[in-house]
């Protein structure tokens, strides 16, 4: 049984403060509020700590961007390109991403909380030794995503494209997999605590074999 979970939205002020030369703030390690941020070239900057607070980012282009603490709350983030971005160790709370590409995004040992994906290409994304708790997954395509030994709770993929997925060594409790298309699985006992559909089940049953060290006639 999948129990229903409330995934709690961004609350945005009504107005916010359009942001000019973002990649100046962001170099600064400084602090953003109350900011609208478009159409912005982040790309390739190395910094330290970045906090963003009920501010609404779109168009804007983080690609091979490092950031060591990357903090937000009460966020939007639509059509940004996070590829090759570096957020180790960050922290994603109420936050909306939504048509973002993340290819090669690195996420690891970062924590998630009330986070929706919407629309995303993730591609190679590593959430490694990662939390995630309210997190949705909706209509995304994950290709080689990698969940090794993440901890997940109360997380749904629905309508998503799962080209190859690991989840070994991960721990997981009330998440849902029933409602996408799921090509391969790695790390297929640490499902416990998950749902899947019964034709999920009859096309995972071989690597489910596998991983069990049962042979098939």
């Amino acid at each position: 049984m999948v129990y229903l979970m409330k995934v709690l939205l961004p609350q945005l002020p009504t107005k916010l403060s359009r942001l000019t030369q973002a990649a100046e703030r962001f170099k600064a390690d400084d602090s953003i509020t109350n900011s609208l941020i478009e159409n912005e070239m982040l790309t390739s900057i190395g910094t330290k700590h970045v906090n963003i607070s009920e501010s609404r980012i779109t168009k804007s282009d983080f690609t091979a961007t490092t950031i060591e603490r990357f903090e937000t709350l009460d966020c939007e983030f639509k059509s940004c390109n996070f590829t090759a971005t570096k957020f180790v160790n960050s922290n994603w709370h109420v936050t909306l991403i939504e048509a973002a590409r993340c290819s090669g995004t690195q996420v690891s040992n970062s924590n998630f909380k009330n986070v929706t994906f919407k629309g995303c290409k993730l591609e190679m994304i590593n959430f490694r030794f990662s939390n995630l708790e309210n997190v949705i997954f909706e209509d995304c395509v994950l290709s080689d995503a990698d969940f090794y030994n993440a901890k997940l709770k109360n997380v749904a993929f629905i309508q998503c494209t799962i080209k190859d997925i690991t989840f070994a060594a991960a721990t997981m409790k009330n998440v849902d997999l029933s409602r996408s298309h799921i090509e391969s699985i790695t790390g297929i006992n640490a499902l416990k605590g998950a749902t899947i559909s019964y034709d999920q089940l009859m096309q995972l049953a071989p690597y489910l074999a596998a991983e069990s060290g049962i042979k098939i006639a």
